[in-house]
């Protein structure tokens, strides 16, 4: 029997930079079959719209500037609601912005120092619903998190599975899926979690995970 065809991936690359742009949607496709570009965008006010209207698997942003314009685009890119993975090709990315990446499904961060094989495994990566966090930008995430104490009581090997879920961005219906357990049992784990790290939102418990090890930078 015939195997199906693989599904493929609809990629949007959007940018301020039009030879950044040219070899992202020339190159990726080259490397990675599965990729296919099906809209170019200048960055712009209504990108977060424009992206809508083809409703792409995966954004490839590339900050160059870091302008006002660059910026706005993507916090709306990068909101939860969505449905889009997301990948930013970028040297720095300011804190607040940072803390609106980090806790996304399917999101990741890259910068402009790797290689062409890094790029397309992020890419591909971050399309099939992981996320990718630049070692080159640990430094900067360390000091996103560093407000955060490690917690003084110690987590189960359960509770530390379940907050590495969360961290990653599953839901709770997908923790429980993974897990083989029930969504009341889920929702008690990550209750005593937060209570034991002292913390209260999504945000602070990726910033936990990253500091125990348990979500990769690389």
């Amino acid at each position: 029997m015939r195997r199906a065809a693989m599904k493929p991936i609809r990629l949007a690359v959007v940018g301020t930079d039009q030879l950044m742009r040219d070899f992202l949607r020339q190159t990726l496709p080259a490397v990675e079959k599965r990729f296919t570009c099906v809209v170019d965008l200048l960055c712009g006010e209504d990108t977060i719209g424009q992206c809508r209207e083809v409703a792409p698997d995966l954004v490839v942003f590339d900050m160059g500037s870091r302008n006002a314009v660059e910026l706005t685009a993507l916090h709306h890119l990068a909101e939860p609601a969505t449905t889009w993975a997301l990948l930013v090709i970028a040297s720095s990315v300011p804190g607040y912005l940072l803390d609106h990446l980090i806790g996304r499904k399917a999101c990741g961060i890259l910068s402009r120092s790797n290689s062409l094989d890094v790029l397309a495994r992020a890419a591909f990566l971050v399309a099939s619903g992981g996320t990718f966090f630049d070692a080159t930008l640990n430094a900067m995430l360390f000091q996103r998190t560093r407000a955060i104490r490690p917690a003084a009581p110690p987590l189960s090997q359960r509770e530390r599975h379940v907050l590495q879920l969360v961290a990653e961005g599953y839901s709770t219906k997908e923790v429980a899926s993974l897990l083989q357990l029930s969504i009341k049992t889920v929702d008690k784990y990550r209750t005593s979690v937060m209570q034991k790290l002292n913390v209260h939102d999504v945000v602070k418990l990726t910033h936990c995970a990253i500091r125990m090890g348990l979500v990769k930078l690389t």
